[in-house]
């Protein structure tokens, strides 16, 4: 164990007053700020102010009722919240984006830590970013490295998503709402912790501790090797071959859209055991893809993957399937950071789209770097 790691300061307790909020730390140290310092502890009530718990292994304490985060940096370097005018903004990024920040490209953590906080904003944690992020050190099997980077991300405001939630949730309730004759109601595929994104619903599967920081779970989930590489390596060609041979079939056939979501729709419910009566499969499915906003994950991400298809220039690359689980996540987040070619089919998909639903504006949330979403957004 390295002495940074001894000396690192950690939060073991705390206490809420009608004054102050006070964090025991580890070495003995008591800190103390101010409550109006945190609006959301300020607006609490007693019982929701007693209800904390431990993240990041001491780095900070999270108080779910209310949705509040604050960091044992924070509280020494003295950053109050500053309380909104409107809705947080979530932002998320891809694994590029998270890598040029460890670089200090086009800010530092500490600055963009000020500026989220500043502006109300959260930091959204998926499964395919950490892991993407994480893939160069399980390689490397620098671990400390691993485990100064993620405690340096876990510092800054985050929430978490389950992107590979989307697909399943939408269509359950889709299936509800077609069956009653109303219109769907959102899902909600947020987490509280990261461990939670490896699993489409209910609780973490690891069953463990609320203090798990996030390169605790990482390293869980990396724990057998390096589970990106292996499962390149494992799926990698049969998946080439198999996209190959779709296009194929896919020229061939001549498809109409409409009928290949409808096997796309038909497919997934099998495989997510999710019950439709076979007669009213396509009308179901035809409901659906009358409009956009309707399982609109689902439904960006299967088009994203048609325009991908109709290109016979671009080959199957391993990074098509986190770009995909990157795109479903899109409806749910206010933006997001992707390469060139994911950002550029997504916006022919959207682009058609706003020809009858002049609404929509995914188009507006994506961005292609960290520096020019942060130059639009702050």
């Amino acid at each position: 164990m390295s002495t940074a790691t001894l000396t690192e300061p950690r939060i073991v307790s705390v206490i809420v007053t009608d004054q102050a909020i006070v964090a025991h730390l580890a070495d003995g140290r008591v800190v103390s700020v101010p409550l109006e310092w945190s609006w959301r502890l300020k607006d609490a009530t007693p019982e929701q102010r007693m209800h904390w718990e431990i993240i990041g292994g001491g780095q900070g304490v999270h108080w779910p009722d209310v949705d509040e985060d604050i960091s044992v940096e924070g509280m020494l370097r003295g950053v109050p919240a500053k309380r909104p005018s409107r809705t947080e903004t979530r932002i998320l990024l891809d694994a590029s984006s998270l890598i040029d920040l460890e670089h200090g490209k086009p800010v530092s953590y500490d600055e963009l830590d000020r500026l989220l906080r500043e502006n109300h904003a959260r930091l959204i944690l998926t499964y395919t970013n950490v892991l993407e992020f994480a893939a160069p050190f399980g390689r490397t099997g620098d671990r400390v490295a691993l485990r100064d980077r993620l405690q340096q991300v876990e510092r800054l405001p985050v929430g978490y998503l389950r992107e590979g939630a989307i697909k399943v949730a939408e269509l359950k309730e889709a299936v509800k709402a077609f069956s009653k004759g109303i219109e769907c109601a959102p899902i909600d595929p947020r987490g509280k912790r990261w461990d939670e994104t490896l699993v489409l619903e209910g609780p973490s599967p690891m069953g463990l501790p609320l203090n798990q920081s996030l390169y605790d779970l990482v390293s869980m989930a990396l724990a057998k090797g390096n589970v990106i590489r292996q499962a390149k390596e494992l799926w990698g060609p049969k998946l080439a071959r198999g996209y190959a041979q779709k296009r194929v079939d896919k020229q061939k056939a001549k498809w109409p859209d409409k009928e290949a979501f409808q096997a796309e729709v038909s497919g997934e419910l099998a495989c997510n055991s999710i019950p439709v009566a076979q007669k009213s499969l396509a009308a179901f499915a035809e409901w659906i893809y009358s409009n956009p906003t309707r399982c609109p994950g689902f439904r960006l991400a299967y088009e994203w993957h048609q325009e991908w298809m109709k290109d016979s220039t671009q080959p199957f690359k391993w990074n098509n399937i986190p770009d995909r689980a990157h795109v479903l996540a899109l409806p749910y987040v206010d933006a997001i950071t992707m390469d060139h070619n994911t950002a550029d089919l997504c916006r022919r998909v959207i682009t058609r789209w706003k020809k009858t639903f002049p609404a929509i504006n995914y188009d507006e949330r994506i961005f292609t770097s960290l520096k020019d979403l942060l130059a639009a957004k702050f």
